[in-house]
């Protein structure tokens, strides 16, 4: 029954059913386990005095005018006039003029959407109902089928299936850890009548996931331990790698090096992870990985996420070990392209260093023998699985500037070796943190230009890259055209992912050279981009982004002797958000804040959509506990050490979810 076609389900016709075969729905399995994206809590109506910028609310108004529509940037505006006993508010439509049938003047309703505080209190496209709608799903947008339409074929096709969902967990499981059956997980999940029950829900669906995923990981572990790697001579490596280094490695480096060298010389496949606080020297290490593996007459790969880290990675390497190091981009001439992939195949290549172009089957190595990934979370298990098969068991190091507390990390990576760089190159001066309120905003912006004046150069971080009437925040293009006005005298560019190739290592070489005092830019430049001179760091909007993700984007400053400065604006006030602004001001310790990051939003957040699939469906939710982790884990090891019947069904379940991310060893 689950694998019965959608059009099975009554209200599901055939052009409904081709859009969600868009989303690579295709049954009515696919469609029960794809969860909603989001939860919008409409439980309790709120004041229109105490609503707060940003959140999606309820609340109780009378309509107090007529409707009037204008245009604006193509886009059709709706709006009417409401109020309750505590002030008054505007409710907003934006392409929806067919709203103006269900507003009549005196009328009362509850009215549930997106606060925008901008020139007085706006709700942003809310509904509107006689009764609370209690807690919403939201589900992933597609043309052509609206929220109602999801949510009423996801209540059909629940309805028509409720009793013949099976349950996956043996009984001893679900006892043992307290919870719900499958189906009514999965009808909490999607409609939950409390929040309750939506975290009873969500808790039962993350353990099965997590419990799955780790019965691959055990045995994806044992099976690398069974296998024969290359045993890699090391002697002399080191020494003639620090000869060529322009500085000395510090004692958390070398420690790295050597638990690195212990690995390279078993004959088994080093898999480690390597964590460290950004700027602590990753790359360095990875270059010694790759040394030992060239040492040998073997090739080895740096797999970095963006082609503005990867042409930096390239430029260093080259510095060091000259025309055997070969870059590969996807924005690549032909030419250039072909010239590459003949130096890789043909060995002449020694250290390759691309981006995801790296790989594409036309892709072939001579003799590949060690693997570094930079910025794991960026990689899923999928990207890292495709890199492997391209030489024979080779060594894999996979690097990350997002610190994990090390217990969490024991649990996530188990599969992996672990590696902590705890110490930061010396001279380096903590970065200096600082909130700024709106008030103050020009006054920030004027002491640039006065920095800028002095040599010094500053990166300014928006979340959007256009202006939007649903974001009261500046955007790349408009905060980029303000300053160029207000500060003539300033050289200032700005640089977004949708830039093209070309234009985007244009902007970054006049930065890295000094032609650019201001670069406003997006977080493309989060991850890696290295500019010593870069002193200053402004995050427009800091509410948007995590913790760790700030953290990240403040570690693009204080790469060098000079001091360096942080300043975050956010427009949310709320006693969240005055903890995690304070939290970024009272250290520059990664690991704590990724700790505190871990409190306020849980371990989710850490493990990354990427880690178990590209659809949706069966990801973990960033709401679960690092105790739901661990009993998942226990459970995973006692369910294989047992063996017999039920162990021998969750293997095989485990496999059809994850095998075919990592490499199918579960049914080897």
């Amino acid at each position: 029954m689950l694998e019965s076609p959608l059009t099975s389900v009554k209200g599901i016709g055939p052009k409904r059913a081709e859009l969600f075969e868009t989303l690579g729905v295709t049954c009515v399995r696919d469609l029960l386990f794809r969860l909603p994206r989001d939860y919008l809590d409409y439980t309790k109506a709120v004041p229109i005095s105490q609503l707060v910028n940003g959140q999606n609310a309820a609340v109780q108004v009378r309509i107090s005018g007529a409707a009037r529509y204008f245009r604006k940037k193509g886009m059709t505006m709706l709006s009417a006039p409401a109020q309750d006993e505590t002030g008054k508010i505007t409710l907003k439509w934006f392409n929806q003029p067919y709203r103006s049938s269900q507003l009549q003047i005196g009328e009362i309703t509850y009215a549930c959407g997106r606060v925008l505080k901008k020139n007085g209190v706006s709700l942003l496209n809310p509904s509107l109902s006689q009764a609370l709608p209690g807690i919403v799903p939201v589900y992933p947008t597609v043309k052509g089928m609206n929220q109602r339409a999801w949510r009423d074929s996801m209540l059909a096709c629940l309805e028509s299936v409720w009793d013949k969902i099976p349950e996956p967990l043996p009984r001893t499981i679900l006892e043992r850890y307290s919870l719900v059956p499958l189906a009514l997980a999965l009808r909490h999940a999607h409609f939950p009548f409390s929040r309750e029950a939506l975290e009873l829900a969500r808790r039962r669906l993350d353990f099965e996931n997590t419990l799955l995923y780790f019965i691959i990981v055990e045995l994806q572990k044992a099976e690398r331990l069974r296998q024969n790697g290359f045993s890699f001579d090391t002697s002399g490596v080191l020494n003639r790698f620090t000869a060529q280094l322009p500085f000395s490695l510090t004692k958390a480096q070398l420690r790295v090096i050597e638990e690195i060298s212990i690995d390279m010389r078993a004959p088994v496949p080093m898999n480690r992870l390597l964590q460290g606080d950004v700027g602590s020297g990753k790359t360095a290490i990875a270059m010694y990985a790759l040394c030992v593996a060239a040492g040998n007459g073997k090739q080895g790969a740096l797999l970095a996420p963006t082609e503005i880290l990867a042409e930096q990675h390239a430029q260093n390497f080259t510095e060091l070990f000259g025309d055997t190091v070969v870059l590969l981009k996807g924005s690549m001439k032909k030419a250039q392209r072909d010239a590459a992939l003949k130096q890789i195949a043909d060995g002449s290549a020694l250290f390759i260093v691309g981006t995801h172009a790296l790989l594409s089957e036309d892709v072939r190595f001579c003799d590949l023998g060690c693997i570094v990934t930079d910025e794991q979370h960026r990689f899923g298990v999928r990207q890292r699985a495709a890199m492997l098969e391209k030489g024979t068991r080779p060594d894999m190091l996979v690097m990350s500037a997002t610190p994990i507390p090390r217990t969490l990390a024991l649990i996530l990576y188990g599969d992996l070796d672990i590696s902590v760089i705890d110490e930061l190159p010396p001279g380096r001066k903590p970065i200096k943190t600082s909130v700024i309120r709106a008030s103050k905003r020009e006054d920030m912006y004027a002491y640039i230009a006065a920095q800028a004046k002095e040599g010094v150069q500053s990166y300014v971080v928006c979340p959007a890259i256009e202006e939007s009437d649903t974001i009261e925040c500046p955007s790349v293009d408009a905060l980029y055209a303000e300053l160029k006005k207000k500060l003539p005298e300033t050289r200032i560019a700005k640089l977004h992912g949708q830039m093209k190739e070309a234009d985007k290592e244009r902007v970054m070489r006049a930065f890295r050279t000094g032609e650019t005092d201001v670069l406003v830019t997006t977080t493309v430049i989060e991850v890696g981009v290295h500019v010593p001179n870069a002193c200053i760091m402004v995050i427009e909007g800091a509410e948007r982004f995590g913790l760790s993700q700030l953290h990240q984007l403040r570690g693009r400053v204080g790469r060098s002797a000079k001091q360096a400065y942080c300043f975050l604006l956010y427009g949310v006030e709320s006693s969240e958000e005055n903890e995690r602004m304070l939290t970024m001001t009272q250290t520059n310790d990664g690991f704590e804040i990724a700790q505190k990051d871990l409190l306020l939003r849980g371990p989710g957040d850490f493990i990354g959509t990427r880690q178990h699939g590209e659809d949706g469906s069966g990801l973990l939710s960033g709401a679960m506990d690092a105790r739901l982790l661990e009993e998942a884990a226990r459970a995973a090891k006692e369910i294989l050490q047992q063996g017999g019947e039920e162990s021998a069904r969750l293997i095989e379940l485990a496999s059809e979810r994850y095998g075919t991310l990592l490499g199918d060893i579960a049914m080897n």
